[in-house]
């Protein structure tokens, strides 16, 4: 695995970095290169593209600016977090984190999937993933970029994420 630290970087690192957006191009052409021909159609395309973007740029806005509200109100009904956890115990896992965001980049437009596990999240209808490289800020103070995928839903009319 290539996490790395652009402070520290060497020639292995670089040609991770490289070898990692190459891979991931190449397993997303693959697997939608598969799907086309066996004529399985996972992927969709959502009509409320806009919104979805919306979405995840005011959900990575939040977090980068600690408006834990915001972000409270940007989880979806059905995530983990909102179904066992009261709001004031988010708020204190979230002030306890050391990390810090500094700064994110969409790598890919997201990926659109219709929900094929409507028993478990039956108000769920589309289920998006995206992948973004993040600058984060450790508690040590040392700044690292990361690849992170986040997965958004499309719950009770609108996008929430996950």
């Amino acid at each position: 695995m290539c996490l790395y630290s652009d402070s520290d970087l060497t020639m292995h690192d670089v040609r991770c970095k490289v070898n990692k957006n190459r891979t991931l191009k190449i397993c997303l052409g693959v697997v939608l290169t598969i799907s086309f021909c066996i004529g399985w159609y996972p992927i969709v395309w959502a009509e409320d593209h806009e919104d979805l973007q919306t979405v995840i740029k005011d959900y990575l806005e939040a977090e980068r600016s600690k408006n834990f509200d915001r972000m409270w109100d940007l989880l979806a009904p059905s995530s983990v977090i909102k179904r066992f956890y009261p709001y004031e115990n988010y708020l204190a896992m979230m002030r306890l984190n050391p990390v810090r965001l500094i700064s994110y980049e969409l790598q890919f437009s997201p990926v659109v999937f219709e929900n094929q596990d409507r028993q478990n999240l039956p108000n769920v209808e589309k289920i998006a993933s995206v992948v973004v490289k993040e600058q984060l800020e450790k508690e040590s103070g040392k700044e690292v970029n990361e690849l992170d995928v986040l997965i958004f839903v499309f719950e009770n009319g609108r996008w929430y994420k996950s």
